[in-house]
């Protein structure tokens, strides 16, 4: 039951992502990569977005099969946590390099609508 909810939690990850970026899923206060530029506009929102889904696609493929091998595999509890635990770091580590992709491509888009000009206090 445990590892049903950790793949449906990569599944969320991936699935909020790949919905921004295509225009499903706009700004909001909940859900999607809420960083940054990725903020400054609704084409913002959905080029940083798009920008991010290579890495968080391949990270959350990578994490459920980390997740999954074990399972499938048959190994033991003890055999299965460091897999697990490595299937969630490539998960954190992709959706982090995403993140700084994101906030540099809605960046551009933002500079480029005029609104990257004369922030009070800079974002990373």
């Amino acid at each position: 039951m445990g590892v049903l909810v950790i793949v449906l939690a990569i599944v969320a990850v991936v699935v909020t992502t790949v919905a921004a970026a295509v225009g499903r899923l706009g700004p909001n206060p909940f859900a999607g990569l809420r960083f940054g530029h990725v903020r400054d506009s609704p084409a913002a929102w959905r080029a940083g977005h798009r920008a991010a889904v290579p890495l968080v696609v391949v990270g959350g493929l990578v994490a459920i099969a980390c997740v999954g091998a074990p399972v499938v595999g048959g190994w033991s509890d003890d055999a299965a946590a460091p897999a697990i635990l490595a299937g969630m770091g490539v998960l954190l580590v992709s959706v982090l390099a995403g993140t700084w992709r994101a906030n540099t491509a809605a960046r551009a888009v933002s500079e480029g609508e005029g609104r990257g000009a004369g922030r009070t206090s800079p974002r990373a």
